[in-house]
């Protein structure tokens, strides 16, 4: 018998070892879901985020390892339930793992109460789990955290079959470059008037403080059913990608577009960010940039340039193979394996204590 499977028998009566608010395929019959009131993406009435803290407290009493979302919805019913459990003491709640994009800090009172959050926190999470090493380094230095009680597991293309049935459409001739979070579209605006024949398209809810050249479009800015599949009509139709990083974050943002858009194999140009090593060799899948304006422009010659077009189809090809290694199938097994590590060392722990207390005086 495996040390694992050990351990899932010592839980006794608990029909799985692990319980999570994220959800793979691949984890059928080994993690049990949460039941979450709501889509796991999408919007929702705030109050069935309480109800989703209680489902949370509720399994922390009867599961071994509960597996959470660091960033999940808009009061993080996750992150209040570690706050609240780190005041339970061990023996009456589940070992904790916290999987995903960690926090932006703010400055100023906001960021002081950031920290103290994250301290409350921390009390209770036994590993995290980052999508990259440069995460991991900027997680710690951050906030404080032991590295040891970190690890890492790269994201993973995102496109559904539904998102990908019937024929590839043709290629257009736009450039497309889309999404909110962790984006500066100001330089790529700048660097689109240097090819007023090129048409840019902006999947985004940003909005120029100036007039947009006559190339330029920005679509999307107001958020509906159907404006993701819009969202991905255009990047399946693109020429190519671009993927407008803001520089200077501290934690990693943009990993499923940039590796949505290889997969699909558009020649692709992403500002460099946290977490892009992990992902993209520069020049060998996609083209990094310094997130300038001059930096889109450069690569943006060199992939419009007639004469290049052997070389970037064949850099579109090793992006395509290098972002079909990301599954969500080798998320889940990472973050199983992450998991099977928590649950040792809880079992371990829970066994020590049981011995510290049979050896007390009675």
């Amino acid at each position: 018998m495996s040390p694992i499977a050990a351990l899932d028998v010592r839980a006794g009566a608990r029909k799985h070892a692990f319980s999570s608010t994220m959800w793979f395929p691949a984890w059928r019959g080994r993690v049990r879901a949460v039941e979450l009131p709501y889509p796991r993406s999408g919007p929702h009435a705030l109050y069935k985020e309480l109800v989703a803290l209680a489902r949370i407290l509720r399994a922390a009493r009867r599961e071994r390892v509960l597996i959470l979302n660091s960033s999940s919805g808009v009061i993080y019913p996750d992150l209040l339930a570690c706050m609240i459990l780190g005041f339970l003491p061990r023996r009456y709640r589940s070992a904790l793992m916290l999987v995903g994009e960690m926090w932006e800090p703010n400055t100023g009172l906001r960021r002081l109460f950031e920290r103290l959050v994250v301290r409350l926190v921390d009390r209770a999470v036994d590993r995290y789990v980052v999508y990259s090493q440069d995460d991991k380094q900027a997680f710690c230095a951050l906030w404080g955290i032991d590295p040891d009680k970190v690890g890492t597991a790269p994201c993973y293309y995102h496109l559904s079959a539904q998102e990908l049935e019937g024929p590839p459409p043709q290629n257009g001739a736009h450039i497309f470059a889309g999404g909110d979070s962790g984006r500066d579209y100001a330089p790529l605006v700048e660097a689109a008037r240097q090819f007023p024949d090129t048409r840019f398209i902006l999947a985004t809810a940003w909005t120029s403080p100036r007039p947009v050249p006559p190339n330029v479009e920005i679509v999307l800015a107001k958020r509906t059913s159907t404006s993701h599949a819009e969202f991905i009509r255009l990047l399946r139709t693109a020429r190519a990608t671009v993927v407008p990083l803001q520089q200077g974050m501290k934690r990693s943002v943009g990993q499923q577009t940039y590796l949505n858009s290889m997969y699909l194999g558009k020649p692709t140009v992403v500002a460099r960010a946290l977490g892009l090593s992990d992902h993209v060799e520069d020049g060998k899948h996609a083209l990094v940039v310094d997130g300038t304006a001059s930096g889109y422009v450069n690569a943006l010659t060199w992939l419009l340039d007639p004469k290049n077009q052997d070389d970037v189809a064949a850099m579109a090809e090793r992006g395509r193979v290098r972002a079909a290694s990301f599954t969500s199938d080798r998320l889940a097994a990472d973050l199983l394996r992450q998991a099977e590590l928590v649950l040792r060392k809880h079992s371990l722990s829970e066994d020590h204590a049981q011995e510290s207390a049979d050896r007390a005086p009675g």
